[in-house]
């Protein structure tokens, strides 16, 4: 799964990149049969549309973190080390 949520960071910010040249250039992405050109705020909110769906999934494929070990408390820990508050 990690690979997964790797490609769609990939993904995400090649989307983001795609949004920022549509915004500026929306000509880019005329439609070759009418040749209708999309509108800039068009681009600009599908795009980031699709930058949030890949990075939601992508975020919920990352493998969580491993546990902290188990300690025997934090006055213990202060305690032993001289770093105790006065």
């Amino acid at each position: 799964m990690p690979l997964l949520a790797g490609i769609l960071s990939v993904l995400a910010l090649l989307l983001a990149a795609a949004t920022i040249v549509g915004v500026i250039a929306p000509s880019l992405f005329r439609n070759r049969k009418t040749g209708q050109v999309p509108k800039r705020l068009s681009v600009l909110v599908w795009g980031c549309i699709a930058v949030f769906v890949a990075m939601v999934l992508a975020g919920s494929l990352v493998p969580a973190p491993p546990p902290a070990p188990a300690t025997a408390g934090a006055a213990a820990n202060e305690a032993a080390s001289g770093n105790a508050p006065r």
